[in-house]
């Protein structure tokens, strides 16, 4: 009963969270904390804390990406809220996937605006800074689509 809550309410945030992240670039905090608030109440009605205990490695790792400024502020609540309401393993699967996914977007971004293969192939081995990607735009669909699959 808590994991189809869970799901449903991954589902409702990643809708809201991917429209406002491709349409502004931003993940707001009045979605994403209610979320982790009510993944936590979840997790702890159904005595399932090792969903607790992978939210808080998704948090570290995410903040190591947050803080060296490869990712914002409402990517790493997006993916804690996902941590708690699905579990670990939706998200780091998802979170492979939105890293694949992104570079061949940056790949084919940066090869049709500049026409230039070699200019896209530097974008994705880092050499040149490329556009910003809107990043829990696609970490959402793909955490959500990996729980439904595992």
């Amino acid at each position: 009963m808590y994991y189809d809550a869970g799901i449903i309410l991954a589902f409702l945030l990643v809708a809201v969270c991917t429209w406002t992240d491709i349409k502004e670039r931003l993940i707001y905090n009045i979605f994403t904390y209610p979320a982790v608030l009510a993944g936590i109440i979840l997790n702890i009605l159904a005595g399932n804390y090792v969903n607790i205990y992978g939210g808080l490695i998704i948090f570290a790792m995410y903040l190591c990406f947050f803080l060296s400024g490869k990712m914002g502020a409402g990517d790493l609540k997006l993916a804690v809220a996902l941590s708690l309401l699905l579990g670990i393993q939706p998200v780091l699967l998802g979170s492979f996937i939105a890293g694949i996914v992104l570079i061949a977007w940056g790949f084919t971004t940066t090869w049709y605006k500049t026409g230039q293969l070699q200019t896209a192939v530097m974008v994705v081995s880092g050499k040149v800074p490329g556009g910003e990607a809107p990043y829990g735009a696609v970490l959402g669909p793909a955490t959500v689509l990996m729980a439904i699959m595992v």
